[in-house]
């Protein structure tokens, strides 16, 4: 069977009540653009009826499967990745706050090749701490890695599949959005960012709190002075 051409990866947590209006928008965006593709769903750690939710989906959708992970972003993000048949391989949140509008224009520059990697950045955001606390972030992130990613959470994104394997991402909290953009620098990548609205949410709890900023400088601690990424880039700079 040929693999499709997009594998869209969505992290799904605690989302029993707005996650099918927000998928049925996905898939429409989906088909408007003609391409083959599978959505993969993965429910993370949730404490509701979610992975009931997306098992229903699933059944009323083509080309839709569903997994779970341990509960974390970049948790089902690998989880995703790992199962993934596409060309191409993007992943997004699935609250509802991604503009689809900008999906076909990110399509129509990752499939011209021009890019390593086509993203979107957060132009607006739906409060000003979150907008702050989205700066602060990417910049210790720019400063320390030497990265030109703007919004280093922004997503969409969209990348060719054969890339997994180089990048070897491993973090399963947000911190995965860090350690691809890290990579992607020392890997010589050209990215493109595009800016995005950000939409209001259409229901549920953002999970951001002030254990996501400990989370965050225990992260960065401990990649910028443990071996895990400085043993990564002597292994793709010796291959």
């Amino acid at each position: 069977m040929k693999n499709p051409d997009l594998s869209l990866i969505l992290p799904v947590h605690n989302q029993e009540k707005i996650i099918a209006p927000v998928y049925r928008d996905i898939v429409h965006m989906l088909d408007r653009l003609k391409i083959s593709y599978e959505c993969i769903l993965v429910e993370n750690g949730s404490s509701d009826a979610t992975l009931g939710v997306l098992t229903t989906l699933a059944r009323s959708y083509p080309h839709t499967r569903v997994y779970t992970a341990p509960k974390g972003y970049g948790s089902a993000v690998l989880r995703g990745l790992g199962v993934s048949r596409g060309v191409y391989v993007s992943y997004m949140p699935s609250d509802g706050q991604i503009d689809l509008g900008v999906f076909p224009i990110l399509w129509q520059l990752a499939t011209s090749r021009k890019w390593q990697l086509v993203k979107i950045q957060r132009a607006t955001r739906e409060s000003l701490s979150r907008s702050a606390c989205s700066s602060l972030f990417s910049a210790i992130v720019r400063t320390l890695f030497h990265t030109s990613v703007t919004d280093i959470n922004g997503s969409p994104r969209i990348f060719l599949r054969k890339y997994v394997p180089v990048l070897d991402l491993g973090y399963r909290d947000s911190f995965i959005d860090a350690e691809f953009a890290a990579k992607a620098r020392v890997l010589g990548w050209n990215i493109k960012e595009i800016p995005m609205r950000t939409l209001p949410r259409v229901g549920g709890t953002s999970t951001r709190s002030w254990r996501t900023f400990i989370e965050f400088f225990t992260n960065i601690w401990h990649y910028k002075t443990g071996s895990a990424f400085s043993d990564w880039k002597h292994h793709v700079t010796h291959a």
